[in-house]
């Protein structure tokens, strides 16, 4: 990061954009956090989907860490982003259950590991330090089916309630096994003991999983949106939160951030993040503060941007060029479009549109007319893009 002056301050930075947040730095969320645990309190099942990097897993962190929750509870989560088949859902989900149960003692451990009987070689102690020790690899998990039903009786006969939350669910829908909707809900409206938070960023893939009649997974959820943190909410908690740790900030400078990335909670929190780091204390930050930092990051960042775009054809490049410059662009295939940005044509667009979809560079929303709005995934990658071409 180029910096102006180096901070000294040794306080806290309040703008967490890594780990668990905590409560006196999280920011807003109230309303969404009363929903999902009174919605889990009358034992439903959660959707929960937000554009990337919205804040939806910090969320569900912040709800796990409410007494209510956690008190009463054994809570569970798990990014399955980077899964590609059921053996390793199988992996991730005993992985990170495990994880959770050491803390908890040997009694609340063994319950878990008695129930693998499928796993039994690779979960245990170590003979010589008593330890736990969890040695299971890819390749250990010859029966995934199996397994997995060992995992949804270990959840049944828990002795707590458990609430597994699933992130990036929309994966599942990938797997080259074409039965894994179908054998998870088979499992899952079995259980008594568990509730389940489904949570996504691929909001059209997630939505008709969950609300086509045709799919095993169709009106088995009570489902919500998270969109961005009102503007005025966001910048009266910028503000306490400079103050609180005896710096200035103008407000100008927070809604100028806002406005950057129109409220899409991590971006903001980056830029006010390194600005807090970076910047001259003995000053109160302004707006040209905040222009200087987004610089700072989008150098920093150059080299990684310019090697994806490397990776791109010509007509890739040139689509996903036209749809940052746009900001959110509609009609992408039309004349029009296709015209304003030079590009060869709308069926040369159309494929390139399916590739960066595959490749997640680009997302899209439908509007109330069902037109589909594309938008580049990553902000600072759109800025990036607008600065440099």
């Amino acid at each position: 990061m180029t910096t102006f002056a180096q901070n000294n301050n040794t306080m806290e930075n309040p703008f967490y954009i890594t780990g668990i947040i905590p409560e006196e730095y999280f920011c807003d969320r109230d309303k969404e956090t009363r929903w999902i645990i009174r919605t889990l309190q009358n034992k439903a099942h959660i959707l929960l989907t937000s554009p990337r990097r919205m804040g939806k897993t910090q969320l569900i962190r912040h709800v796990f860490e409410q007494p209510s929750v956690k008190d009463n509870y054994y809570t569970f989560y798990t990014d399955i982003y980077a899964t590609t088949s059921l053996h390793e859902l199988v992996l991730f989900l005993s992985k990170e259950i495990y994880s959770r149960l050491v803390p908890k003692g040997k009694v609340a451990l063994d319950r878990f590991l008695s129930g693998l009987q499928s796993l039994t070689g690779s979960l245990g102690y170590d003979p010589i330090t008593g330890k736990p020790t969890f040695d299971i690899k890819l390749g250990d998990i010859h029966t995934p089916e199996l397994t997995l039903q060992e995992i949804f009786g270990y959840l049944e006969n828990a002795d707590k309630p458990c609430i597994f939350a699933i992130d990036e669910f929309q994966q599942i829908a990938n797997y080259p096994e074409k039965n894994v909707e179908a054998l998870l809900r088979t499992h899952i409206q079995k259980l008594n003991n568990c509730l389940f938070i489904y949570a996504g960023s691929n909001r059209h893939i997630l939505e008709n999983m969950f609300n086509s009649a045709a799919r095993p997974f169709y009106n088995s959820t009570e489902q919500t949106y998270l969109d961005c943190i009102p503007k005025e909410t966001y910048t009266k908690f910028a503000l306490e939160q400079f103050k609180r740790s005896g710096r200035q900030i103008d407000s100008s400078a927070v809604s100028l951030a806002y406005d950057l990335f129109e409220g899409h909670t991590y971006y903001v929190h980056n830029v006010l993040h390194n600005a807090f780091a970076y910047l001259d204390t003995e000053k109160p930050i302004d707006e040209s503060d905040i222009l200087k930092t987004l610089d700072d990051i989008l150098e920093d960042r150059g080299h990684l941007f310019a090697s994806m775009m490397n990776q791109l054809n010509y007509q890739q490049k040139e689509t996903l060029i036209a749809i940052a410059k746009e900001g959110k662009a509609s009609g992408v295939t039309s004349v029009a479009f296709v015209k304003k940005h030079s590009l060869k044509s709308p069926s040369s667009v159309q494929y390139a549109i399916g590739t960066l979809l595959d490749k997640q560079l680009i997302t899209f929303e439908n509007d109330n007319h069902r037109t589909k709005i594309y938008s580049v995934s990553d902000r600072f990658l759109q800025k990036w893009i607008s600065f440099t071409y």
